[in-house]
């Protein structure tokens, strides 16, 4: 029990602790600053305007210039970034890692990752942009090491065509120029601002939450040590019944069992938290690179270590309180006698388990809501799950009854077996509470990982489809005006992708765009322009329309997608009938998203007349359509942005990379269908855990029933029995145990997702089979072949047992 309730301190605080600095910190897009708004247009008097409106808002601004260059040879692109490393926001966004930072004209400092491209180091002469820079430092974002940029000196890149401006205020404040926080505003002036406000930090929350997870291990914990304590409580039997007949009172009869969990919890708590500690630094380099950020090794959430103390002492106690409550009940005679108390009835039980369980189900189903927002009432939630846990705990008592009722139709083996669980009730109840809330946890895991799982007809592509895209990554969202010769060499490309797909077709793929320009305002998903990181193209290139959807309050849109020509091949693979466009209206979509408008750069969002059609909404496939009538009515042309490959069937992995291979080649990119290999790995993953914990509470219950009936094999071996009858008892044991303990976590586990779940019941329809298969059949397989192996060893004495005190 001791080493249990240690490693569970241990895992819980260390868990913790790891769980609150993995959690990124908004310091690396925000440094110190409220709010970040992302100002873009092609004319830097406009950038200059929003700029001077901003400091008006919000008085102090600090602002970064951003600006994209292409890397010679590479697909790639880098950012140029022009900051201040004193600014007043700023400062936790730059590190140093090297070297120093650039102070003069056509000086630079690089990150680890820019200098990889350039293949430079401190010291040597990189071209940027057809211009030599000096490079003087190594650099870093120490909240997020995947940003890589080269960084200029401040003001280097004016005029600015994109900028970022860091700035303290509050909501009121962003929302009096530029609309709710997490929009974009309309493009009334010519420029386009996005803002984004940091928010609250969730590393409290990530500490919270995985130390919520080690309560409930701990409380699995609390109910194995709880059967240990049972065997102590039993062992002293005499020693407690001594005690009663010179007069000690419940109360302290009652201390002496608690004195025992106080003890053990006070040195599981010490131990543990030393243990957590010292793996603390061990694990945090690794979790450095990892979570992708830099670590202090003395951020160690204290509130967290002492909450976990507190919870190592109040489970060891918690654990002896109920045995030590009933060791002191049994009758002075009887407790002298050293015979085991007789099982009480469980109709009492019965009867609070199904109270608590139907006050689990209330608060679950009122706590949880899963067709709206997906938003959850904490107190009704917890509430709830705490209130079935109680309901799986005082069930087991009828369970252990029930199961033991059934011995009278078995051999003398199971007989005896099932019998001795019904004697030994306390500590066989509080061991299958255990592994029912144990295999209870794996089990909702694995059938909320299968209901969260796309079907055939969900995701982001079909399986027999595969997007290619032309779009230089670099230049996020721009469509490059390209020759008719280059995008035939591309087709060409996607040719050869389909040939080595048998029956595959090749489907044209255009979105509806503005007339090619020059520095054009490239539109991404994050924004209603790729502001938000500076992304601006620097050669011809066309600005695709997007449809969005405009927000409560009318000045803010969200983003909905971009819109494809509406070609009859182009309808045919999105799944809609040509002939059920109706020609009056400006878009077809298979998207519910409300009303809609048609937004383009520089220009303010326009309202669209949308046809809605019923048709799989694929994430990335074509779902949105623009007609003839709103490429008129709008003013845009189509451009050419890739294809859609669809083969008669699912895309083998061969087929995948060569595809890969050749759109790297020709600096296009691929997209297939994500087959969510990490649903599986975590369905196959909680469901192993949930099974090797149910394991070892039965090699833990197991050995001690069978530990306390140690006198009875003795007389059965004396008697005849062979090794086969006592490895037929102990694997009896182990798999009636088993057997219930599924039973109830299987049962408790959907009874909690019926209620949380109860406005949409029909996502639960997907049942994971294999993964409960194991847990009722294999589980209880293995505890059994584990028993009969491990037993069978004759007692070391087979005479009669005598004890004399």
């Amino acid at each position: 029990m001791l080493a249990l309730l240690t490693f569970a301190v241990a895992a819980a605080i260390l868990g913790a602790t790891a769980a609150y600095n993995a959690t990124p910190s908004r310091d690396a897009e925000f440094g110190s600053a409220d709010f970040r708004l992302s100002i873009g247009a092609r004319d830097p008097k406009l950038v200059d305007e929003q700029v001077a409106r901003i400091r008006q808002q919000f008085g102090t601004v600090e602002l970064v210039g951003r600006r994209v260059v292409p890397v010679p040879g590479s697909v790639d692109g880098i950012e140029l970034r022009a900051q201040d490393p004193n600014g007043p926001y700023g400062r936790p966004m730059l590190g140093l890692r090297a070297g120093r930072y650039p102070t003069a004209a056509g000086e630079v400092a690089v990150t680890d990752g820019a200098a990889g491209l350039f293949d430079v180091r401190i010291g040597d002469t990189v071209s940027i942009d057809r211009s030599p820079r000096h490079v003087v430092g190594l650099v870093e974002n120490p909240g997020a090491f995947d940003d890589e940029f080269i960084l200029v000196p401040p003001r280097s890149l004016e005029p600015l065509t994109a900028v970022t401006a860091l700035v303290r205020g509050t909501d009121a404040d962003a929302s009096a120029i530029f609309g709710r926080p997490g929009g974009t505003t309309e493009l009334r002036t010519g420029a386009v601002v996005g803002v984004e406000a940091r928010g609250t930090t969730e590393k409290g929350t990530a500490a919270a939450l995985v130390l919520g997870m080690a309560t409930i291990v701990l409380l699995l914990v609390a109910l194995v040590a709880a059967a240990g304590f049972v065997a102590v409580a039993q062992r002293r039997q005499r020693q407690l019944g001594m005690l009663a007949s010179i007069g000690a009172t419940d109360r302290h009869l009652r201390l002496v069992v608690v004195a025992d969990g106080f003890g053990v919890g006070m040195v599981a708590a010490v131990a543990g938290t030393i243990l957590a500690l010292a793996g603390w630094l061990v694990v945090a380099s690794p979790l450095e690179h990892a979570a992708g950020h830099r670590i202090d090794r003395g951020d160690v959430p204290l509130p967290v270590v002492g909450l976990g103390v507190v919870l190592a002492v109040a489970t060891a106690m918690a654990s002896a309180w109920w045995p030590a409550r009933v060791a002191a009940r049994i009758p002075i005679m009887e407790a002298l006698s050293a015979r085991p108390p007789r099982p009480k009835l469980a109709r009492r039980s019965a009867i609070a388990a199904a109270a608590f369980i139907v006050v689990g189900f209330i608060g679950l189903s009122t706590g949880v809501n899963v067709t709206g927002d997906g938003s959850v009432h904490p107190v009704q939630f917890i509430g709830g799950m705490v209130a079935i846990g109680f309901g799986v705990l005082f069930i087991s008592p009828v369970a252990i009854r029930a199961v033991a009722a059934c011995a009278s139709r078995l051999p003398v083996a199971g007989r005896l077996a099932l019998r001795d669980l019904g004697r030994y009730q306390a500590r066989s109840g509080a061991a299958l509470a255990a592994i029912s809330l144990g295999l209870g946890i794996s089990v909702t895991i694995a059938v909320i990982a299968a209901a969260e799982t796309n079907g055939a007809s969900e995701g982001n592509l079909a399986a027999q489809q595969m997007l290619v895209r032309t779009n230089d990554p670099h230049f996020d969202g721009a469509i490059a005006a390209r020759t008719p010769e280059q995008l035939q060499a591309l087709r060409n490309v996607a040719d050869r992708m389909a040939a080595q797909i048998p029956g595959a077709r090749t489907i044209s793929l255009a979105i509806a765009a503005s007339p090619a320009v020059e520095e054009s305002i490239p539109v991404t998903k994050g924004t209603a322009a790729a502001i938000a990181g500076g992304r601006v193209a620097s050669h011809p290139s066309q600005a695709p329309a997007i449809l969005v959807r405009r927000l409560a309050g009318g000045r803010t849109y969200r983003w909905v997608g971009p819109l494809f020509m509406a070609t009859p091949e182009a309808l045919t693979a999105g799944g809609i009938d040509p002939a059920s466009v109706r020609s009056d209206v400006d878009v077809v979509t298979a998207t519910k998203a409300g009303a809609l408008h048609l937004q383009t750069v520089n220009a303010k969002p326009e309202a669209v007349r949308a046809q809605h059609v019923d048709a799989a909404a694929y994430s990335s496939a074509p779902t949105s359509f623009v007609t003839a009538a709103g490429l008129q009515r709008f003013g845009l042309v189509g451009a050419p942005s890739g294809w859609l490959i669809v083969g008669r069937h699912g895309l083998s992995h061969d087929q995948i990379s060569a595809a890969r291979k050749l759109a790297a080649d020709a600096g296009m990119t691929i997209e297939v269908r994500d087959h969510q290999g990490g649903v599986h790995a975590l369905q196959t993953g909680a469901t192993a855990a949930g099974v090797l914990l149910a394991l070892g509470i039965l090699a833990m219950t197991v050995g001690l029933i069978r530990a306390e009936s140690a006198s009875d094999l003795r007389t059965l071996t004396a008697a005849g029995a062979t090794s086969v009858t006592r490895r037929w008892l102990t694997a009896a044991t182990a798999a009636a145990l088993a057997t219930a303990g599924a039973v109830l976590g299987i049962a408790g586990a959907y009874i909690t997702l019926v209620a949380a779940y109860s406005d949409r019941l029909s996502d639960l329809d997907s049942v994971p089979i294999r993964h409960l298969a194991v847990t009722a059949i294999g589980l209880p397989l293995i505890a059994a072949a584990a028993g009969w192996l491990l037993a069978g060893r004759e007692p070391a004495t087979i005479t009669r047992q005598v004890v004399m005190e």
